[in-house]
């Protein structure tokens, strides 16, 4: 039973703490990992069991959806959203480098028993820090997909409250809730919470939700998933940053991932070449993923609307739009497309060669060498 010592230790903890909703969660998750081993005759005792106690059926995934999400004792807002596996779609694309450190993470759970086993134990906890729109909060979904399990995503417009004490009750029955299913809790926003305490603009208060949030990390489960995510690691208190076994660092996508960005993003609506490829991710290099996406779905969108040709150099075009390269109400042919020539072969003119510039702009090699040498002399 060692390979399913986490789901047997948690159905042991729910029967000595008299938690119905607990043992019947991991044991439905305990079924499930019993069919897929081919465990039929334990997985037939084991139904058997439940249907006793009057239990609805299995659920695709194994999970009852009956336990009711925890609320806020003064909005009544609920304190935090479950997705569930079956609705779980969320893809993300991330460097070589950050998808080999997620995988390592998914694969120390996914090998729990065998660690358990040796004594090692279980990294369970995975702090997400980087800029805005890298892939964060995807990740998160990504790893509850891969594990198959639902994802329960705190709300801190409910979660924070004004009143006194309130915040830090709500952060541990959010907590105690998460510990009668399997699946992962995330905390994205993690600095609202979890700021350092020496702050001297910040209240009492504050440190007591600190010292809450950190009694409820050394209290949970190590079988349990905690993921916490924010664009202002510097901010974090010392003590709740040593409390995450895996630290990941969420980047800004390389030139590989943002050429699988382009695809995923464009939908494979328009065929690109390998070369025009790798001169749109040069030129949105150091653009987060939402940047990308957001210029992409633009220019296809405005392509649709205003009933003209979605292809590069509308994408280029939406570029040049979020850099914000061209003045305001500027009219000059020549003038606009020197600045659109200036700019590309500036992100890499080695990539940006003279024919790829007058390619992407529409325009001959001759008129856009004109425009190039015209600004190397200013």
């Amino acid at each position: 039973m060692l390979k399913y010592s986490i789901e047997v230790g948690k159905i042991v903890e729910g029967a000595l703490r008299h938690d119905q909703v607990k043992v019947l969660n991991y044991t439905k998750q305990l079924i499930t990992k019993l069919e897929e081993d081919g465990e039929t005759r334990a997985v037939a005792k084991f139904k058997k069991i439940l249907e006793t106690q009057n239990e609805m059926t299995l659920s695709a995934m194994g999970i009852t959806r009956e336990l009711a999400v925890p609320v806020d004792s003064e909005s009544r807002t609920t304190l935090a959203d479950v997705i569930y596996p079956d609705s779980n779609k969320t893809s993300v694309i991330l460097s070589r480098s950050n998808a080999e450190k997620l995988d390592s993470f998914i694969l120390s759970y996914q090998n729990a028993d065998k660690l358990n086993a040796l004594g090692i134990g279980v990294s369970n906890t995975l702090l997400l820090y980087g800029p805005p729109g890298c892939g964060k909060t995807k990740c998160a979904y990504l790893i509850a997909k891969k594990l198959n399990l639902p994802l329960v995503i705190a709300r801190l417009d409910s979660l924070i409250s004004s009143y006194l004490g309130t915040t830090a009750k709500n952060i541990r029955t959010l907590f105690e809730f998460s510990q009668k299913m399997p699946c992962v809790l995330f905390l994205d926003e993690f600095d609202a919470i979890a700021k350092a305490r020496d702050d001297s603009n910040e209240l009492g208060e504050l440190k007591r939700v600190v010292n809450s949030l950190l009694q409820n990390v050394d209290a949970m489960s190590n079988d349990s998933l905690l993921l916490a995510a924010t664009n202002h690691e510097q901010l974090l208190d010392s003590a709740v940053w040593r409390r995450f076994d895996y630290k990941l660092e969420i980047e800004l996508p390389d030139v590989n991932a943002i050429i699988e960005m382009i695809d995923l993003f464009t939908n494979e609506s328009i065929e690109f070449s390998v070369k025009e490829k790798r001169e749109l991710a040069t030129a949105f290099s150091g653009l987060s993923g939402a940047n990308i996406e957001e210029i992409i779905k633009k220019a296809f969108r405005n392509a649709i609307v205003h009933e003209k040709v979605f292809d590069k150099l509308s994408i280029y075009e939406e570029l040049f739009v979020f850099k914000n390269i061209l003045p305001q109400n500027y009219s000059n042919a020549k003038d606009i497309l020197r600045i659109k020539a200036k700019f590309l072969r500036g992100c890499d003119n080695k990539v940006f060669s003279l024919q790829a510039i007058a390619d992407i702009l529409q325009s001959s090699k001759t008129t856009i060498q004109k425009l190039v040498k015209e600004v190397d002399n200013i």
